[in-house]
């Protein structure tokens, strides 16, 4: 029973020294690898500089087709918007006029 538990601390001491092991080359190898993660990052934005006028052409042909599409389901609708004018165009035409003040 002792033995077993003598194992069990021999493993815990075991795995923690492993596991400082561990955190320390992982510190080195961070300081090492940074410089060229930073450099990664630095091409990826360049890319992404690259890929701006290309992604403002497909915006606007995109624009161009989904606003075309839009059209064709607001000519319908067009009767009816121009009633709401309409009446929008009566109710404030019709107020009370205010009294100007000097």
């Amino acid at each position: 029973m002792a033995g077993l538990l003598v194992l069990g601390a021999l493993g815990f001491a075991a795995f923690l020294v492993l596991s400082l092991v561990w955190a320390a080359l992982s510190m080195v190898f961070w300081v090492v690898l940074l410089p060229f993660k930073l450099l990664g990052l630095v091409f990826r934005g360049m890319a992404a500089l690259l890929l701006l006028p290309l992604l403002l052409v497909f915006a606007l042909v995109g624009c161009l087709i989904f606003g075309a599409g839009m059209l064709v389901f607001l000519i319908p609708a067009f009767p009816v918007v121009l009633l709401v004018l309409f009446a929008v165009w009566l109710v404030r035409g019709r107020g009370v006029p205010r009294p100007h003040t000097p």
